[in-house]
């Protein structure tokens, strides 16, 4: 008989402890357990019951705190009216909270709990019922002074500002990150994203977005997809922008294809890098300054969305003409 098995007949035939094990602690991890099965169940409302079991026996439980915070926002409808629903967010914010107060830290597990608490308290207090910017940003600031290096951390802080609409603060953010890991493609990938947003009285910082694209780019010269996304955003510039002149256009037009040649002489048959080349023709041939020319475009255009549809057919036919290992026929 194991020693929890051992501790628990001992509980029920009316024993207090059993080499420092209390029967609360016994019973409080039985329904720990109970309310773990029925939360890997997505049966949140089951699991609700089996977590309040578990801390109304030991407070002190750190994970069923979070847990039953968890399950209580899993239950939570933004936006939807009742009573029953507002108390899923009182729940979860009331036991997030105790999930931080008793949790010590020490175990990977703890760590992990407590990183995650905050980020979800900071997440609820970023939205309505409850939007509140000092509320958001000081758990987003304890998450980030957890651990100062912490990209994922750092960028919910200036998720958070941007959120807000503090952006000055949210684009300072974003820049340190990028100044400090200025190999990491992802990072100014993150960068180039919040500067093509229209945060700045309705536009974007586009000059800003593809010099630091340009800059992701370089720093793997010889993959394609670098040069692909710096197209993209060029097509998405030159296509959906109404406030372009016409040799803005074709300048960023431009731009755009030159870009994503640099992406398919690295890889000439990278589906959708042919796909955007096909776009950004379609773009030359609305601003082309005579019909004739414009009918040179979209005959290129059509050429390239035919070779991009010719390229998909073979690629699945090409994974159906794969034979199953033992391992794939089994699933």
């Amino acid at each position: 008989m194991t020693k929890s098995r051992r501790a628990l007949f001992v509980c029920l035939v009316g024993v207090v402890s059993l080499q420092g094990v209390s029967c609360a602690s016994v019973r409080a991890k039985l329904a720990y357990r109970d309310a773990t099965k029925q939360y890997k169940l997505e049966n949140f409302k089951r699991a609700i019951e089996d977590y309040e079991r578990a801390v109304a026996l030991e407070p002190s439980m750190t994970e069923a705190h979070f847990y039953l915070a968890s399950s209580h926002q899993a239950l939570y409808r933004p936006g939807r009216e009742g009573a029953e629903n507002a108390e899923h967010l009182e729940r979860a914010i009331e036991h997030y909270k105790l999930s931080l107060d008793t949790n010590h830290g020490g175990s990977a597990t703890n760590r992990t709990l407590r990183q995650n608490a905050l980020g979800f308290l900071s997440g609820i207090y970023s939205d309505d019922p409850k939007k509140d910017f000092d509320a958001a940003r000081k758990y987003a600031e304890d998450l980030v002074n957890d651990d100062p290096s912490n990209m994922k951390s750092l960028f919910v802080l200036a998720g958070l500002y941007e959120k807000f609409h503090r952006i000055d603060d949210a684009e300072r953010i974003y820049v340190k990150v990028a100044a400090e890991n200025l190999q990491d493609s992802k990072v100014c990938g993150v960068l180039a994203g919040f500067y093509n947003k229209p945060l700045w009285d309705g536009r974007s910082k586009f000059d800003e977005a593809v010099a630091v694209l340009e800059r992701c780019a370089a720093l793997n010269p010889n993959e394609a997809k670098g040069y692909y996304t710096l197209a993209t955003y060029y097509w998405d510039k030159a296509f959906r922008d109404p406030l372009l002149t016409t040799e803005q256009k074709e300048q960023y037009t431009d731009r755009g294809l030159d870009a994503v040649e640099k992406a398919l002489k690295i890889a000439p048959d990278y589906i959708d890098a042919i796909v955007y080349k096909n776009l950004l023709l379609r773009v030359k041939a609305s601003i082309a300054s005579s019909p004739r020319l414009a009918q040179q475009f979209l005959d290129q255009a059509n050429l390239l969305r035919d070779q991009a549809t010719e390229l998909r057919k073979s690629a699945l036919m090409a994974s159906k003409d794969v034979p199953k290992t033992d391992a794939t026929a089994a699933h």
